[in-house]
């Protein structure tokens, strides 16, 4: 009988020891601290270094032999204060607060050993990044949202979360979006309203990806279970078009980001908008072997466009398919057509005057979603440079310095600046990366519906050509 008491006192004593070594608001609270940076003090949920509150290398854009640029996402109370606390390989200990203020987008300042302790005007999500290379750090509020062509702002503004959740007891942040209407097509999770977040680093800049994607560099599909989640990740893909409730959640103890999302109620409608779009008519011989396949506009479904040379007279159709199958349509009569939009017809479309046309076809959903609408759009070809190489740089206001100006059957450029030049058409609503393409090879590539093209360099001085005839171009 003392043997069985003595074992379980023995047992009760390594309970109450091993109980001792964990903190159930801290986690693993470390004693002996080991090197690195960590994040404390009563605006944090760690009042000590902690395993958890330690800074991890940033997930930056492009920049992988960086290894002195440390980040963390953190819940972050207002009202209280926050340092950020180093350690060396001798265990030397020095805690930073809030310096100067260092010209940048974002909040980014010196460190000053013992100083003003940081904080933040609201509760919330956070990424707080460390610069060692400088001694300087950035607090940015991490207020996501989901992005891409599946929701409602496609690739061009996030719709953001509308219930943020922040549950000290299990040390999770959930994010969640309910009854929104998304496409069954591709999407990401990013806040700052921008691609990478670009700070102050080493006189120049370092990019943080502000997007999460899946854990993998190709697109996923996205599930009703919870999938890892990375900065800079592969995009998701829906399998539904519908009403869905959207999930994004950060475990605060192992810093791993999941998301997911549930369709609770599937759209059922009939029609669909074209994925493709061809042309047929006059200059094509009138024969489907010889059609073009005009190019998506990209975020835009249903939205084609391309540059053609006609000669008055011609008559034009269009069709989602290379078929005369009854889908295909021009105009509602066949009165000839300048610059002008008009609504699809059974009769074809008779270009008036002999010229260049950029032709975009728009097709939507009727109200009740059970048909398709069309309507072809003629206006003059506007083609524009952008990038660094272009007088008005990378502004989304498209400067007449850099539009095109045609030269007896080509279009030609300004001179360029040095730097990285992109050219694009402009459409009415649409964002210059929608319709943007490039020189390879002497052919112009037009970027469509994918990802980003192969980035080109522009020497100053040098002049770009365009013949949409044939599609080649030049770049000397």
């Amino acid at each position: 009988m003392k043997n069985v008491l003595k074992y379980l006192s023995a047992a009760l004593l390594l309970i109450v020891i091993g109980s001792s070594c964990k903190d159930n608001d801290n986690w693993v609270i470390l004693d002996d601290v080991q090197p690195g940076s960590y994040i404390t003090g009563d605006a944090t949920i760690y009042s000590a270094a902690a395993s958890a509150s330690a800074f991890t290398r940033a997930a930056l854009d492009g920049s992988d032999d960086v290894n002195d640029v440390l980040s963390i996402y953190t819940w972050l109370k207002a009202g209280s204060g926050f340092n950020i606390l180093k350690v060396d390989n001798e265990g030397n200990q020095v805690s930073y607060g809030k310096g100067a203020s260092v010209a940048s987008d974002y909040d980014t300042v010196d460190l000053v050993a013992d100083g003003t302790p940081f904080t933040v005007s609201k509760d919330g999500l956070y990424l707080v990044v460390l610069n060692n290379a400088d001694n300087q750090a950035t607090v940015v509020e991490a207020d996501f949202g989901i992005i891409g062509d599946a929701t409602p702002g496609s690739w061009s503004s996030e719709t953001k979360f509308a219930s943020t959740v922040f549950d000290e007891k299990y040390s999770t942040v959930e994010m969640t979006l309910s009854g929104v209407t998304l496409n069954n097509k591709e999407l990401k999770f990013r806040y700052a309203q921008t691609w990478g977040m670009a700070i102050p680093y080493k006189g120049a800049t370092v990019t943080i990806h502000s997007n999460m994607g899946n854990s993998g560099s190709s697109t996923a599909a996205m599930t009703t279970a919870f999938s890892e989640c990375k900065g800079g990740g592969g995009n998701f893909s829906l399998s539904d078009a519908g009403i869905y409730e959207v999930t994004l959640k950060l475990e605060l103890r192992s810093g791993k980001f999941t998301g997911k999302a549930v369709c609770t109620a599937k759209d059922e409608s009939s029609a669909k908008l074209p994925e493709k779009m061809y042309i047929i008519g006059a200059p094509f011989d009138w024969s489907w072997d010889k059609a073009e396949e005009l190019i998506p506009v990209h975020s835009h479904d249903g939205n084609f466009w391309a540059i053609y040379y006609f000669n008055e007279g011609d008559g034009i159709k269009f069709n989602s398919a290379l078929d005369w199958n009854g889908d295909q349509f021009g105009a509602e009569n066949e009165d000839p057509r300048g610059y002008g939009e008009y609504a699809a017809g059974g009769e074809n479309l008779v270009i008036a005057t002999t010229g260049y046309y950029l032709v975009w076809i728009q097709c939507s959903l009727s109200a009740d979603k059970k048909s398709v609408v069309s309507k072809v759009v003629l206006s003059e070809p506007n083609p524009y440079v952008i990038g660094e190489c272009a007088a008005n740089g990378w502004s989304d206001q498209l400067a007449a310095a850099d539009k095109f100006a045609l030269d007896g059957d080509v279009y030609k450029s300004a001179v360029l600046n040095a730097g990285e030049l992109r050219m694009c058409v402009k459409l009415d609503n649409v964002d210059w990366w929608q319709t943007e393409f490039m020189i390879f090879d002497g052919k112009i590539v037009y970027r469509g519906a994918a990802g980003d093209q192969d980035r080109v360099q522009a020497t100053a001085g040098q002049i770009v050509t365009l013949d949409f005839k044939d599609n080649t171009g030049s770049i000397q």
